[in-house]
């Protein structure tokens, strides 16, 4: 499957979870909103024409199987760790102070709301199986420098962040939360993330001269071969970004939170 395919499937995966939730718009404005759709469907046929269909990028399966609080905690903390993971690269080895400053506020809030997550789920799904199949959104960063590297990200972490406001309104819009403190913590992210959104877009287009709502669907992306793409990643806590390594804590899809687990750690 090609770079533009995989990207187009991304950003379809984002707005079909919108459409779903009626937030086409919510991370777009209104005149870029039918443009995204259009992409969304665009994708949505192309991959429809393959033979062998796959998941893709991973977030395809989270827009489907956000049912339930524990669904919203176990799929939000690998994807925060992803965020973090390459924010960390910005810091390291953006040239621009803005994107380094991004990078690290990433980092904190994110990081804190992992702390929080995790603690939740101790605390109320303590014998729940958390083993999570997410896979990486944004592919490996690893090896870009200056402005690819800037460029790279905003395009990437664009969709990535369209993902988590999505899920979060889906949780406070169906009312999925069972616990009240969940619902301004879901909603303090779909905030923070969609001004980010704004923040990003305007960048892209400051610098590398960018109008599109989701960045460019042109070549790289982020979402290259070899890039934590495959079957197997995600297993691991708090691991980094590279091929083959996980992508978070390890919490999953699909499972029943009131089976005990064969694979959490009680001292984790």
């Amino acid at each position: 499957m090609s770079t533009r395919t995989r990207t187009s499937i991304a950003l379809a995966a984002v707005v079909g979870l919108a459409a779903g939730a009626g937030l086409t718009a919510l991370a777009t404005s209104a005149s870029d909103s039918t443009e995204t759709v259009t992409v969304a469907l665009a994708a949505d046929r192309e991959d429809q024409q393959n033979a062998n269909p796959t998941r893709g990028s991973g977030h395809s399966g989270m827009a489907s199987m956000v049912e339930s609080e524990f669904d919203y905690l176990v799929d939000m903390i690998p994807h925060h760790q992803e965020a973090i993971d390459n924010a960390q690269l910005l810091v390291e080895y953006s040239e621009r102070p803005e994107m380094r400053d991004f990078g690290q506020a990433i980092i904190d809030t994110q990081s804190a709301e992992i702390v929080r997550m995790e603690a939740w789920l101790d605390e109320w799904y303590p014998q729940a199986d958390t083993t999570s199949d997410y896979e990486p959104m944004m592919g490996d960063l690893t090896s870009l420098r200056g402005d690819e590297l800037d460029r790279e990200f905003l395009e990437t972490m664009i969709p990535h962040h369209m993902m988590a406001v999505m899920m979060s309104q889906q949780l406070v819009r169906s009312s999925l939360a069972e616990h009240a403190e969940l619902v301004p913590f879901a909603e303090n992210i779909r905030d923070v993330q969609r001004s980010e959104i704004y923040q990003m877009r305007g960048w892209l287009s400051d610098w590398f001269d960018i109008k599109s709502a989701h960045g460019s669907m042109g070549s790289g992306g982020g979402m290259g071969p070899g890039h934590g793409m495959g079957p197997g990643n995600g297993m691991g806590r708090g691991h980094g970004m590279g091929p083959g390594n996980g992508m978070g804590r390890g919490h999953g899809m699909g499972r029943d939170p009131g089976a005990e687990s064969s694979t959490r750690d009680p001292s984790a």
